[in-house]
């Protein structure tokens, strides 16, 4: 700290000097009486002859006081240079332990990680199904900080969001998870993760309908029937939509694959006279 003083307390009486010099011979440049324009000019030279000198003292005291300070300063860069590549190798150091600790224990931690996530999850969807959605909200938000890529999370989020009527989360959600399971080529043939998709977009559809945003329901639905063209579930979505849609053609199409695909459907007579009976051509 004393390296940081003296140098400012040097500086500040320097100044002082400076200052108390040039009020001192400030009155005595004003009293000097201007009657001529010789005595003008001579008055003019004096300012200029003092302001050099003042000038010149002040250069002079400022070498002075940076051969004073300057081997001070340069030890204060010398201590720095050296606290700082102290602090690197401690850096070093410590990353180096780290790096070896992690190696030793990772994969248990790992493990225990894995574990631990797969307890949340069913915590999560037991406290959705007893309805306490805010206490499964918050277990899911904290998985998704372990894992951002949880699945599972995102889904019993959509649940969350949809029965408490906030279609906005729902939605966005929905979107989002589309978007990591599209990059996760869940689109491809033979893809675990391409009944998730269609089941993404299925929820999806279902928001947009209690929205009463039947034009996107459809359009999300048709998704979900194009990735599984015979899921019994998806084709009900879809045929139900087109319905309401008043889209007799689509209608007949979808309830012919859903007879197909579901055969024992108790439902199916009901539906076909609901097809039968929106106007237009079928």
């Amino acid at each position: 700290m004393i390296f940081y003083i003296i140098p400012t307390i040097l500086i500040v009486l320097s100044l002082v000097a400076i200052i108390f010099i040039i009020i001192k011979k400030l009155p005595n440049l004003v009293a000097i009486n201007i009657e001529s324009i010789v005595q003008e000019k001579e008055s003019q030279v004096r300012n200029r002859i003092i302001t050099e000198r003042l000038g010149r003292k002040f250069l002079d005291i400022k070498k002075v006081f940076i051969e004073i300070l300057k081997p001070l300063f340069g030890g204060f860069k010398d201590r720095l240079n050296k606290f700082y590549q102290n602090i690197l190798k401690l850096e070093k150091e410590n990353l180096k332990e780290s790096q070896m600790a992690l190696h030793r224990s990772g994969p248990l931690k790992k493990i225990d990680l894995k574990q631990g996530i797969k307890d949340k999850l069913a915590e999560a969807e037991k406290l959705s199904a007893e309805q306490s959605f805010n206490d499964a909200e918050e277990i899911c938000i904290s998985i998704i900080e372990l894992d951002p890529k949880n699945v599972e999370a995102y889904e019993i989020l959509i649940k969350i969001y949809t029965e408490k009527k906030e279609y906005k989360k729902a939605r966005e959600t929905c979107r989002y998870l589309i978007k990591l399971l599209i990059k996760n080529k869940a689109e491809e043939e033979g893809s675990v993760e391409k009944h998730r998709l269609a089941n993404c977009y299925a929820d999806l559809g279902t928001v947009y309908q209690l929205e009463q945003k039947n034009s996107l329901a459809l359009k999300n639905f048709q998704k979900a029937v194009d990735l599984e063209s015979n899921n019994p579930r998806f084709l009900d979505l879809l045929l139900k939509i087109s319905i309401i849609l008043e889209d007799k053609n689509l209608a007949l199409q979808v309830f012919n694959a859903l007879k197909k695909a579901n055969p024992d459907n108790q439902k199916l007579n009901e539906i076909k006279d609901q097809i039968n009976q929106i106007k237009g051509q079928g």
